[in-house]
């Protein structure tokens, strides 16, 4: 009698696991509502047809599509890369949708530059997917159109430990809010602003970003009037120029990178600052003497050492 008792209890078991859809079981695709939400992004990204993969045929496996990345075990989306997948990028009304990425819950990466993506994200942005997409730690958006008001949902999206904004629009005079905002990424530790049109203001916005490791800043043109920086009491490891080129902060006379994680083989961007006249680089992992030689501006100003080394 026992024994009946159990098999009438396993087979119920085993119909609700059908009835849930399996949702405890392991399978070789991916899941179906995530198949579904690729097909609504590839109109957006298909430009000379470059998701052949991406096929409206059910039970498609969509983790073995293109530029499309599952985890082995869940088989949840956790890696997109949409990059380049425009070729036209003199268009108008690129307006992404941000709120079409919200089924994929495990996303980590997302690699969106190169697409002409551009105008106001402020009703459709990222900030939308702060709640459900708790996992993106990386997200590119080089080499778009957009403007100042990407910052603010930007900020919402607290997971985040790499942000490429480089080659875009960003003023940081429009949304200045923006900026300030983005101090709460307290999980942030690169962010590219390279190639922007930035103002003076903008760096002492971003002083509160305490976990930030890597700060790019290549191509700050409208940056040369500026005569005093403050960087102090972040985790910077190097403000460096992708392409190699030295920052061009011609007439900057104060520079405080104190309480940091500046090394000695991270502050050769200091020979392109001929103006300076005063350095702070205490509380750093600076060790040793600092070697100077091809460094001609060293002359020219009062260099401020504490001498503690980690």
């Amino acid at each position: 009698m026992q024994y009946w008792k159990w098999l009438r209890f396993i087979r119920m078991a085993v119909m609700l696991l059908v009835l849930e859809g399996c949702r405890w079981c392991t399978t070789n695709a991916c899941l179906e509502h995530e198949r579904i939400a690729l097909l609504h992004l590839k109109p957006f990204f298909n430009d000379g047809n470059q998701l052949n993969s991406w096929v409206e045929v059910k039970g498609s496996d969509c983790c073995k599509w293109e530029r499309v990345e599952c985890n082995t075990t869940t088989r949840r989306l956790i890696q997109l890369s949409l990059n380049s997948t425009k070729w036209e990028y003199d268009m108008d009304n690129r307006n992404l949708n941000a709120s079409m990425f919200l089924p994929f819950e495990e996303l980590k990466s997302l690699y969106l530059s190169g697409n002409a993506i551009s105008g106001n994200l402020e009703n459709e942005g990222f900030g939308k997917l702060s709640s459900t997409l708790s996992n993106l730690e990386i997200l590119d958006l080089s080499e778009n159109y957009l403007n100042d008001s990407i910052l603010l949902s930007l900020s919402e999206l607290s997971s985040l430990r790499y942000l490429d904004l480089s080659h875009n629009k960003l003023e940081g005079s429009s949304h200045l809010r923006g900026f300030q905002l983005l101090s709460r990424l307290n999980n942030l530790e690169t962010l590219d602003l390279s190639w922007n049109s930035l103002k003076n203001s903008i760096l002492f916005h971003m002083r509160n970003l305490s976990s930030l490791k890597t700060l790019r800043l290549s191509g700050l043109n409208n940056l040369t009037n500026l005569k005093y920086l403050d960087l102090s009491d972040n985790n910077i490891e190097s403000i460096s120029n992708q392409d190699g080129t030295q920052l061009r902060l011609t007439n900057l006379e104060e520079l405080d990178l104190s309480d940091n994680l500046f090394r000695n083989n991270t502050i050769s961007f200091l020979q392109g600052l001929s103006s300076l006249k005063s350095l702070t680089l205490s509380v750093n992992r600076l060790q040793g003497s600092l070697d100077t030689k091809g460094t001609k501006a060293i002359t020219l100003f009062f260099l401020i050492v504490l001498s503690r080394t980690f």
